[in-house]
């Protein structure tokens, strides 16, 4: 028996939309939508795969590791582009000499992986970090920043660096206190009227509680205690909406099962746009469900069940 050898396929925004419009009887095989056509059903696609990441649950492979960096005594970091220094990727290091305040160059043990224009963060003897921006590229172990140190920082005192801001998360699963050692401890997510009920919200210490409000513009993370300076990260998983298609060749962030759910999904929101009869709508939105249905039993998660008696 030969097969290909290969397990690549892929659909681009435009063989999605295409198939839909062939499915509710737009278009036959080999004839083009449209410019206009197209921008419509990208939107439509847009607002599909948003409403199944957010309502319906198609969130395992959406899933992805935050590490939110601890400022000393702040109790509210927000979690977006123009928020907090919350990444899924970040680089460490320490320093490899001592530096004072003002200094501007940073001798580290190692500047792998970090670049110009990255954000920069020191820890200051103080427990604080500074954090500040990588002036050009750095070389031979030496890193030159934007801002002087505010405090001085001693040597062997931990150097983070990542190029990116976290966007907002839907909703945050779990989360975990990581030490300097790399050792993890499990952090509680609370609701927010528990997070609203405790007293001392300014409380210093180990942080063993954090509450997440997913607002409009950049979520809301709350922690309790505040750190204290001990502690430098929180790792959390995050769920999030797909990215978006914004060109004819994106594909689409869901695995190859979700295919048919797509298409299917698509075809039935276009179909009262096209004018097609009640009862082919009907027929559609029917046979969409089920392909989600399917798509969503084929991705589940290992865990453990427990049942216990109220």
């Amino acid at each position: 028996m030969a097969t290909s050898g290969s397990k690549n396929f892929s659909l681009t925004r435009n063989d999605i939309i295409n198939a839909a419009l062939r499915k509710i009887g737009e278009y036959d095989k080999g004839e083009t939508p449209s410019g206009p056509e197209t921008a419509d059903a990208s939107e439509a696609l847009n607002v599909l795969v948003n409403e199944l990441a957010g309502v319906h649950g198609a969130d395992i492979f959406l899933r992805t590791e935050l590490t939110l960096f601890l400022q000393k005594g702040q109790a509210k970091y927000l979690l977006g582009p123009s928020g907090d220094h919350v990444t899924e990727s970040y680089v460490e290091t320490e320093l490899a000499a001592a530096r004072v305040l003002g200094s501007q160059t940073m001798l580290v043990d190692s500047e792998v992986g970090i670049s110009a224009g990255d954000y920069i963060g020191i820890k200051l003897d103080d427990g604080s970090i500074d954090w500040t921006t990588v002036n050009g590229t750095p070389t031979l172990g030496s890193i030159t920043i934007v801002d002087g140190l505010t405090s001085p920082a001693d040597v062997d005192n931990k150097v983070y660096a990542y190029t990116t801001k976290a966007y907002r998360p839907i909703a945050l699963f779990a989360a975990l206190r990581r030490d300097s050692s790399d050792l993890d401890n499990e952090i509680i997510l609370i609701g927010e009227k528990e997070y609203f009920d405790l007293t001392d919200k300014s409380s210093e210490g180990v942080p063993n509680s954090i509450s997440y409000r997913a607002s409009l513009d950049s979520g809301a993370l709350f922690v309790w205690p505040t750190g204290d300076g001990a502690t430098d990260k929180i790792v959390s998983i995050a769920h999030y909406y797909p990215d978006d298609f914004d060109a004819a060749s994106d594909n689409a962030q869901f695995p190859v099962e979700w295919s048919s759910a797509l298409i299917w999904g698509l075809a039935a929101e276009l179909g009262p746009e096209y004018g097609l009869p009640e009862r082919e709508q009907m027929k559609n939105f029917n046979i969409a469900a089920a392909k989600r249905e399917r798509a969503l039993d084929a991705d589940f998660e290992n865990a453990s069940v427990i049942f216990a008696r109220a």
